[in-house]
């Protein structure tokens, strides 16, 4: 029997081991899991913030791009005020400032017609001729009408 006792206690031990080594197993993989999941979580929160954090890089680049763009009409519109240019090339220019900048509908983009203002205001244009350009550049649209008295308003 002793073969026998043997064989059993053998067989238990390695049953024995088996479950230790099953159960440590499960206990590393729930550790590592564990692990996982809060590396993923943590991943998740930083990739939540990101958006934001480009979004507002992305704002502040935007805004410095649409200042530049303004700024640039602003000194065209000036010199051309200033040199006595005729009316009928100043789109042009505008035209090239905006490809340049990479706006593609000048005419609908407020940031064009409130850089005319303040190139108005630069050049020192009187009140009185400002209805005069307002009209003649803004070709009565009311919303360009209006963006360029802001822009004349706010260099002033």
């Amino acid at each position: 029997m002793t073969n026998r006792d043997g064989f059993r206690t053998g067989r238990r031990l390695i049953v024995a081991l088996l479950l230790t080594a099953a159960l440590a197993s499960g206990g590393c993989s729930f550790s590592y899991s564990s692990k996982s999941s809060s590396d993923s979580s943590k991943s998740s929160s930083e990739s939540s913030s990101s958006p934001f954090d480009s979004s507002s890089a992305s704002s502040s680049s935007d805004r410095a791009a649409k200042q530049s763009y303004q700024q640039d009409i602003a000194d065209y519109t000036k010199a051309y005020v200033i040199s006595g240019g005729a009316d009928s090339g100043f789109p042009n220019g505008i035209g090239d400032i905006a490809r340049k900048h990479g706006v593609s509908d000048w005419e609908s983009d407020q940031s064009t017609w409130e850089g005319v203002g303040a190139g108005l205001a630069a050049a020192n244009v009187k009140p009185d001729q400002l209805d005069t350009y307002k009209n003649n550049w803004g070709a009565g649209d009311p919303e360009a009408m209006k963006s360029i008295q802001r822009g004349y308003d706010r260099a002033r």
